[in-house]
């Protein structure tokens, strides 16, 4: 990012502009994204899809702009930067105040146009304004959460070895925000965007309500992300530099423990809140939200965990033998007794993801219109849709990067993981509600969405059955992995003696 900080990379710019572009850049980014936002939610407009036309939208210019400026486009995002350690404190009051004339503009060259004049945000029928500030907190936390992951983690964004996620993340975090509230409230998730609502023609009095509630919701919210940020990533810190080794490992195991349980918890709520506004006519919302969402907190979290999620992915990973957060071996007894910690993560945050949900919703959801729990047809195509969902995990997450690629980076895991939970849910959602994970089922019966608490150990067993059959045929269709790893034993047997 030039002088800017350590989020992003140094400037393509002669020297003369090296201060500048970034700001520039970071201006245009922002003008388009506000533009899009506001024409999406003008009144006049195709609200369904304005959600994908915003997020994508992101994705285009954060993949544009990344390599100029860090592409933090929301002042949210460059405070929680700020907070983070990884912009300077000037550099970062410059962003902010260029992202936020930026919003201005958009909304007076809309305004001037006859476009959004007619925009009205806030908590849907049925729902309140203290409903909307949680669920606007904790989405705009996810995306600070999910862009400091992403972007400015040394371990998972090195300089020498960029990933390639970053932009794909942005964008989906808006998507899947935006689908998972869609029954409580409009997502907006950028201070700046809220800054722009204020001065807005139409609506002028109650949108200036609107958007300073925005505007405070989001600043909290870059708290909270940079909060979860350092619990996930301690060895990060400049304290854990100082910490003794020994230290420094028992915060690293817990730091996975804390990975598990936020990644679940975020997942699990997105699947309840589309669950609990969709129709059965209508899988798409819940469907993107939740295969977007899993994408994000797969690519933030695998190199913390190994980014399961879900007990029957652990199942899956441990009967295996080989470890999806370093990609070797499982040699010794401790990464058994991790699987189990994270097993009880997973379900914590189910619980907590439910608990969530009640408060968001109001405790209005569809009650057994999830799926058919009764029905052998219903725990078929769990068991289906789980194995594939296990082995596309264990195919795209324990297998080394190809030798010769210039990366090292797995850039496709989370891609494949939120891909098949995805195409699952749209596939046999209306059969079996598509929870493919023990955690979800808990959370489903919590909300006493399915039927009766009979159906947690029927989910149970097919869940767990398709774990071990896809360890299996994962074992089956990568043999060499295996051959490979003996050799390499040997070869420190014969080393070492």
């Amino acid at each position: 990012m030039g002088r800017l900080g350590d989020a992003g990379h140094e400037s393509i710019y002669a020297s003369t502009w090296e201060i500048l572009t970034p700001y520039i850049a970071e201006f245009l980014g922002t003008f388009i994204i506000t533009v899009t936002f506001l024409s999406n939610y003008d009144d006049s407009a195709d609200t369904y899809f304005s959600k994908y036309s915003t997020g994508f939208m992101i994705i285009a210019v954060v993949c544009a702009t990344k390599h100029i400026t860090g592409a933090n486009l929301n002042p949210s995002v460059t405070i929680a930067l700020g907070l983070s350690g990884r912009l300077r404190p000037r550099a970062a009051f410059c962003l902010c105040l260029t992202q936020v004339l930026a919003a201005i503009a958009a909304a007076f060259l809309l305004s001037a146009c006859g476009v959004a004049n007619n925009i009205s945000l806030g908590p849907l029928a049925g729902h309140s304004w203290t409903q909307l500030a949680i669920t606007e907190t904790v989405y705009a936390s996810m995306l600070c959460f999910v862009y400091l992951n992403c972007a400015s983690s040394k371990r998972n964004n090195p300089k020498s070895d960029q990933n390639g996620f970053v932009g794909l993340c942005y964008g989906l975090c808006y998507v899947a925000s935006s689908n998972a509230a869609r029954g409580i409230c409009d997502i907006v998730s950028n201070s700046a965007i809220a800054v722009a609502l204020v001065i807005t023609n139409g609506h002028r009095h109650a949108l200036l309500s609107t958007g300073l509630s925005y505007v405070c919701y989001d600043v909290i919210a870059a708290v909270v992300g940079v909060g979860a940020y350092r619990v996930v990533r301690p060895s990060e810190s400049r304290l854990a530099e100082s910490l003794p080794t020994s230290e420094v490992s028992v915060s690293n195991e817990s730091a996975q423990m804390a990975s598990e349980f936020l990644g679940a918890f975020f997942i699990i709520l997105t699947q309840v809140l589309g669950a609990s506004s969709e129709t059965n006519s209508d899988l798409g919302p819940r469907a993107w939200a939740t295969g977007s969402v899993v994408i994000v907190m797969v690519c933030s979290l695998q190199t913390v965990s190994g980014a399961h999620f879900n007990p029957a992915v652990t199942l899956a990973v441990r009967a295996s033998g080989r470890s999806t957060a370093d990609n070797v071996p499982v040699e010794n007894d401790a990464e058994f007794r991790i699987g189990i910690f994270y097993c009880l993560a997973h379900i914590l945050a189910g619980i907590a993801a439910a608990t969530m949900g009640l408060i968001m919703t109001g405790g209005q959801t569809n009650g057994s219109d999830i799926a058919e729990t009764t029905t052998s047809q219903a725990f078929i195509s769990e068991l289906a849709i789980t194995f594939f969902l296990c082995y596309v995990v264990l195919a795209t997450s324990v297998t080394s990067p190809v030798a010769q690629a210039q990366s090292k980076q797995n850039n496709i895991c989370g891609i494949a993981y939120g891909s098949i939970v995805l195409s699952n849910t749209l596939a046999v959602g209306n059969i079996s509600g598509a929870l493919m994970n023990p955690a979800a089922v808990v959370a489903f019966v919590f909300l006493g969405v399915l039927d009766t608490q009979a159906s947690l150990l029927p989910y149970f067993f097919y869940h767990g059955a398709a774990g071990v059959l896809a360890a299996a045929a994962f074992l089956t269709t990568h043999a060499q992995l295996y051959v490979k790893d003996a050799h390499d034993a040997d070869d420190k047997l014969h080393m070492g003696s």
